[in-house]
């Protein structure tokens, strides 16, 4: 900065100074030196002016060095205040934080809460599978039963179908007789129509009627069925 030579005019005396400010700047300090010592000469009318300008200038000082005072206080509250403002910054990181573990918890509740409620449904719904599972194994159990007795009446209808398999052999036997027996009779019939010329055959000796054994049986007796025997006897 480009130093330059200033006149003031301090209360009526004129000073030249060398100074790096403003010539404005400078005026302004020399009017208000100038109005100090107009004060303290009103204050004290028998003052010098050489006593009234340094009273002037121990009242600067006396400003100056509490300003300087006042300063430095200021100062160490501004570093007070800056160290306040990172625990400040410090404690809102941490209640940022904090908000978001706030956050995250209840969006951990709320998940929770799901969870929970989905475990209520899923636990319902195997309440009703157990119970589905308990119908299954009652109608196994009961399939079972209806095994065994269908099993049972089987056997019982196996065993009530062999007297009809008997009957049905049986019959079978007495038609194959009842056959045979026409055959018979037949023979004797043509036997009956051969010429008188022929020898008449010894006549057997009477016989003791006998009664047919195919009658003794009354499941195999038939109406209009003649006996071989029976007809030998009659002859």
């Amino acid at each position: 900065m480009d130093k330059r030579r200033v006149r003031l005019n301090i209360n009526g005396v004129v000073c030249g100074l060398i100074t790096g400010e403003s010539e404005e700047y400078m005026q302004t300090l020399a009017d208000e030196v100038g109005d100090l010592m107009k004060q303290v000469m009103d204050a004290s009318p028998f003052i010098t002016r050489e006593a009234a300008a340094l009273t002037a200038a121990l009242s600067i000082c006396d400003d100056c060095h509490k300003n300087a005072e006042l300063a430095a206080k200021l100062r160490e509250r501004c570093e007070e205040l800056e160290v306040e403002a990172e625990l400040w910054q410090e404690e809102k990181v941490e209640l940022l934080k904090s908000a978001v573990d706030t956050q995250k918890d209840a969006q951990l509740a709320e998940k929770a809460a799901r969870l929970s409620e989905k475990a209520s449904r899923l636990e319902t719904e195997n309440t009703r599978l157990e119970e589905h599972i308990q119908r299954l194994k009652e109608f196994e159990t009961r399939a079972l039963a209806l095994e065994d007795e269908n099993a049972a009446l089987r056997q019982s209808a196996i065993a009530a179908s062999g007297p009809s398999r008997r009957e049905g052999d049986l019959e079978a036997q007495n038609r194959e007789l009842t056959s045979r027996l026409a055959a018979l009779e037949e023979r004797l019939a043509q036997a009956g129509k051969e010429p008188e010329s022929k020898p008449a055959a010894p006549k057997s000796p009477v016989k003791r009627r006998r009664g047919n054994p195919l009658r003794q049986e009354p499941d195999m007796e038939q109406e209009g069925m003649v006996s071989f025997f029976e007809t030998r006897a009659d002859e």
